[in-house]
């Protein structure tokens, strides 16, 4: 019998593939059931803010340091997924998940293609095949 390996990196995303699926979920409930989005992700907000501390201790043996690679980026992503989360959630309370989900993960198309412009990350055929795939199963999943 074939040994099955994972590796790393695929694992942790697999995870967050996992917990993202589940947070949008209970994001979708919440607008179902009359959530505000600010106040919702204000709550949300909190929770991730305490538990931070937490697991910095328990991944790496102590509180994340703010370091110079962090702060720039983290505010820039800061400030966008506010944005993305507001206008996630104001969907979500008027629109099916099953369309406002799938359309609003399309920035990992954008990623992607950002990664591969501006970090010169190899571009495969592959890669290119995926990023399309990705687009038209979006395109089908919003009609």
């Amino acid at each position: 019998m074939p040994e099955f390996s994972l590796r790393l990196e695929l694992m942790f995303a697999l995870v967050a593939f996992i917990c993202f699926g589940l947070t949008d979920f209970f994001r979708k409930k919440g607008a179902a059931a009359g959530a505000n989005p600010v106040g919702y992700l204000l709550v949300e907000t909190i929770v991730v803010l305490s538990a931070v501390p937490l697991v910095g201790l328990l991944l790496y043996g102590k509180i994340p340091d703010l370091s110079h690679g962090t702060v720039p980026y983290a505010l820039l992503s800061g400030v966008t997924i506010m944005v993305a989360l507001v206008a996630l959630m104001s969907g979500l309370g008027v629109g099916e998940g099953s369309v406002v989900i799938p359309v609003s993960r399309l920035g990992l198309a954008l990623a992607t293609l950002l990664s591969l412009v501006f970090l010169s990350e190899s571009v495969t055929w592959s890669k290119l095949a995926g990023l399309g795939l990705a687009v038209a199963a979006v395109y089908l999943l919003s009609r």
